[in-house]
């Protein structure tokens, strides 16, 4: 009889450990997204210094764009300082395709496609199809854009 309840012991444990990583996976992706959505409230809001909250200033923060290495994490603060100031509005911006791999409990990608609309200074309406990918780490509890891969065209 005692064996029996070893066995059931055993399987009990494993199967909770099962359901506490599954529990632990949808809870960091969750995490993510929730970031990712707050990064974009921010910017409809046209608050840089919120938004770069979002990216870790560290020597090795790479950017690329459109198939070409743009530069650091200065250059992202740079590239956003100036789409804030010269956006008036933001009147869309979409997402589709999240997906989201964890490489571990703090480290992970994100990528996405978007769809924008924005109203510039001189009033124009651009709109602009593309996709990003991040490379993410959880830092003091929050996750954190450390390389940043984007590709975006306008569109009519």
């Amino acid at each position: 009889m005692r064996p029996i309840f070893l066995l059931l012991g055993t399987l009990l444990l494993i199967g909770c450990k099962e359901q506490s990583a599954e529990s632990s996976t949808v809870h960091l992706k969750k995490e993510i997204s929730e970031m990712y959505h707050r990064h974009i409230k921010d910017l409809k809001n046209l608050n840089h210094t919120k938004l770069m909250t979002h990216y870790l200033d560290v020597d090795d923060h790479i950017l690329f764009g459109d198939g070409q290495y743009w530069g650091n994490y200065q250059t992202v603060n740079d590239i956003w300082k100036n789409f804030i100031g010269d956006t008036q509005e933001i009147l869309v911006w979409n997402l589709s395709n999240e997906h989201i791999n964890l490489l571990s409990n703090n480290s992970a990608s994100y990528i996405t496609e978007y769809y924008n609309q924005r109203i510039n200074n001189k009033g124009d309406t651009i709109k602009v199809r593309g996709s990003v990918g991040y490379g993410l780490i959880k830092v003091k509890s929050e996750w954190r854009i450390v390389t940043t891969n984007v590709s975006h065209f306008e569109v009519d």
